[in-house]
């Protein structure tokens, strides 16, 4: 097909569930990338654009619906791309994702279904995100408005509210409209806990109604106070993060006299509720932003140390004998280098938490040459779209 321009394809026949949230099909020849359907639907589609070798769609019309097809909340799904799944109810993304982790994972060794939890459903699956990164429009005609950046497209679809942001963050939005000239992204970030909030960068603008520029805001996690600086990470869902660092403590057996490491411990997060229950944590962290606010956030916590560096760099011979690593990595995962030096420390207990299946998979293959997969625990951080955060306790051979 050499045009996809204003190309309508009718009576598509949808096929398999695919990660990145799209369904398999093929129309001629050709192989096709249907976003916004489910597996058996017969629907109409427009094609956005060829991308390696597929046809992307979206789907315009839906000719037979599968059962579990619901009406998405917002306006601007399949425009702005941020949401892949908000055309299936909720129970039926849970059951599809886990069909992407136990798909994703057959293989790896001593992995097997019956390792594998339930996914950890969100107890909040719209209005969760505490932050959002916006784009600003640069036409004169709509200058000072902003929204997000279709991925196929490359286009700017302007938004009014974010259906998946938490309200906090959508009526900050609607008090920036028409004053974001001069720039050309910004986030706004927001204490779900707290009533705290952050604006970066500072906006061009004598209006006061609104402040902007903070260099930090702060947020309750586990009942402890957070600090987060705006370049630091800290993940989007809290409600689900302080969920996360519970089923880490209950998963791990733990006495009182383990010596723990937090690789890529961002703010802090897991070292605070975990060190009640060990007699030592390091964390690991190469953002300076991020160790500065975990100093601050663990001031209270004497047996917490919070190291400046990549991972891959420490030497094994820095700490004591460690008895657990808990690793939390990018979506890259972690280098061939990590993984030989978790190999060197010889920790009783290993957790991985992966925001990315496929490094996920990548990285077990190695790892379990000497640990072997004692549970795979999948938390659903990002209702509505194709990621999941999954949490896989190993210990050691």
């Amino acid at each position: 097909m050499s045009s996809t321009k204003q190309k309508i394809i009718n009576n598509v026949s949808l096929k398999n569930f695919q990660d990145d949230g799209s369904c398999n099909a093929e129309y001629q020849g050709n192989e096709l990338k249907v976003f916004g359907g489910l597996p058996s639907e017969i629907v109409n589609v427009e094609v956005l654009r060829e991308y390696d070798n597929k046809l992307v769609c979206f789907v315009i019309k839906v000719i037979k619906a599968h059962s579990s097809r619901v009406e998405p909340q917002c306006k601007y799904f399949l425009s702005c791309t941020g949401c892949q799944l908000q055309h299936i109810s909720y129970d039926k993304q849970l059951a599809l994702k886990k069909e992407i982790v136990l798909k994703t994972l057959k293989g790896v060794s001593g992995f097997s279904d019956q390792l594998m939890e339930e996914v950890q459903s969100s107890p909040q699956t719209y209005n969760y995100r505490n932050h959002g990164r916006f784009t600003v429009a640069k036409s004169h005609k709509f200058r000072g408005n902003f929204g997000f950046i279709n991925r196929w497209t490359k286009k700017l679809i302007e938004i009014e509210e974010c259906k998946i942001m938490n309200n906090k963050i959508n009526r900050i939005l609607l008090s920036l409209k028409g004053y974001m000239s001069g720039h050309s992204q910004f986030s706004v970030r927001v204490g779900i806990n707290s009533d705290d909030y952050l604006i970066q960068p500072k906006i061009n603008s004598d209006s006061e109604k609104f402040e902007s520029g903070q260099q930090h805001y702060f947020e309750l996690i586990n009942g402890v106070e957070h600090r987060i600086s705006s370049p630091s990470f800290f993940q989007v869902n809290t409600y689900q993060t302080e969920r996360l660092g519970q089923i880490i403590k209950n998963n791990l057996n733990l006495d009182g006299s383990e010596v723990l490491i937090d690789a890529f411990s961002g703010v802090g997060t897991f070292s605070i509720l975990l060190s009640k229950y060990v007699k030592k944590i390091y964390g690991i962290e190469s953002s300076y932003s991020s160790i500065q606010d975990a100093q601050h956030n663990s001031r209270s916590f004497n047996n917490i140390e919070f190291v400046q560096s990549e991972v891959e760099f420490l030497s094994k011979e820095m700490f004591d004998k460690v008895d657990v690593v808990i690793l939390d990595p990018s979506r890259k995962g972690v280098d061939s280098k990590v993984i030989n030096w978790i190999l060197g420390l010889k920790p009783r207990d290993l957790v991985y938490v992966s925001c990315e299946i496929k490094s996920l998979r990548r990285d077990l293959d190695k790892l379990t040459n000497e640990y072997e997969i004692r549970k795979v625990i999948p938390v659903d951080m990002f209702p509505h779209t194709k990621h999941l955060e999954c949490l896989v306790i190993l210990k050691a051979k």
